[in-house]
């Protein structure tokens, strides 16, 4: 019987080994549970953090190609006011300055005409924001749509400007 007891307190004692590896295990499995659900976390936010990253490029990218546009449009004002002048100074008129006493050319224009320029100066930032808003082809259309609107305005008032010069030098060439 002895030997059954000794047997006995072996099993016993192999059985808590057991548990004990066992336990041992079950604590190790956990905390790389612990550890893998971290690293998880922290994948997910650097995936996160990219993707607003990226968001971010592309807010930057529409910002630059609207800036892109706009100097084109001021470097084609700029052009189209410099053709108005190299023209009217390109004749054969003796042509002598003249002081203005009052403002610029937007005291000839009427206020209607002021307010449609100034409404369709309002309708192309609406557009441009709806653009970069949507990111879509009818909204970067309407936003072409609108700047060529407003550009109608600045090219016509320049037309209006140069027009009006041009008035205003007799059949001598003097002012």
């Amino acid at each position: 019987m002895t030997s059954i007891h000794a047997e006995l307190d072996e099993l016993k004692h192999q059985a808590a080994k057991k548990d004990s590896l066992i336990k041992s295990t079950q604590l190790q499995l956990s905390d790389a549970k612990f550890k893998l659900a971290d690293k998880q976390a922290a994948l997910e936010k650097l995936q996160w953090e990219a993707m607003m990253s990226n968001k971010k490029v592309g807010k930057l990218q529409e910002d630059l190609d609207s800036m892109q546009g706009e100097i084109s449009l001021f470097m084609q004002l700029f052009e189209g006011l410099k053709k108005s002048d190299s023209t009217i100074f390109s004749e054969d008129y003796d042509v002598t300055p003249y002081h203005f006493d009052h403002l610029p050319y937007t005291d000839d224009l009427d206020e209607m005409e002021m307010q449609k320029m100034e409404a369709a100066r309002e309708a192309y930032i609406a557009a441009v924001a709806a653009a970069k808003e949507r990111q879509d082809e009818d909204s970067i259309a309407a936003a072409a749509s609108a700047r060529l609107h407003l550009q109608s305005f600045v090219l016509r008032t320049n037309d209006m400007n140069a027009s009006k010069g041009s008035a205003n030098v007799d059949s001598k060439g003097s002012w």
